[in-house]
């Protein structure tokens, strides 16, 4: 008799855990519905606001950090700043002026930045690198730029998936505006 209330006890917690839970259906992340509202709020369409989502989900499954911004992800030592879908430079979308102070805009990196843009011509999706590191680039390819604008002097070395440097740049202040995103994986600005 024990073990059949026992059971029956258990059956009956697993069943509360999971209508709490929302019975094993997947569910968006804490901040990806605030950050959509965000969106929503600085002027995005429903299409657009899904898509800015979706593409911060997948950097955020590949590089790790901490999304703060509807279109900004805080890394370890850097912080990767997305377009909007169709746009050629990241804006501020979290208001207050929480994009106001991007060190990669207007097309080079303030001193003391290594920036990398996903685009040519300082375009398209930024990482501002920031502190010495390495900073994975694998979901990258094809055409895009950087500018290496650390202490002078600094070279960053880029490397294949296979751990072999592949480039490094000119001491900086250097950069490049139309390179090659393809045979790269990480960089260490540094």
């Amino acid at each position: 008799m024990r073990s059949r209330i026992t059971v029956l006890l258990s059956a009956a917690l697993l069943a509360f855990f999971t209508a709490l839970v929302g019975g094993g259906q997947a569910t968006a992340a804490p901040g990806a519905a605030a950050f959509t509202a965000q969106a929503r709020a600085a002027g995005l369409t429903t299409d657009q606001a899904a898509s800015l989502q979706e593409k911060a989900d997948s950097y955020l499954s590949t590089t790790g950090g901490t999304q703060v911004a509807p279109n900004r992800i805080q890394l370890d030592g850097a912080t990767l700043y997305l377009t909007v879908p169709g746009e050629d430079h990241p804006r501020d979308l979290a208001g207050a002026g929480a994009l106001a102070y991007d060190p990669c805009a207007g097309g080079g990196a303030d001193y003391k930045h290594m920036c990398a843009y996903r685009g040519t011509w300082y375009s398209g999706d930024e990482v501002d690198m920031y502190n010495c590191g390495r900073y994975y680039f694998s979901t990258w390819s094809g055409p895009g730029s950087w500018d290496n604008n650390q202490s002078t002097g600094t070279v960053a070395r880029m490397y294949g998936p296979s751990g072999a440097r592949v480039f490094s740049t000119d001491p900086a202040h250097s950069q490049d505006p139309n390179g090659n995103w393809s045979p790269v994986h990480s960089v260490v600005n540094c």
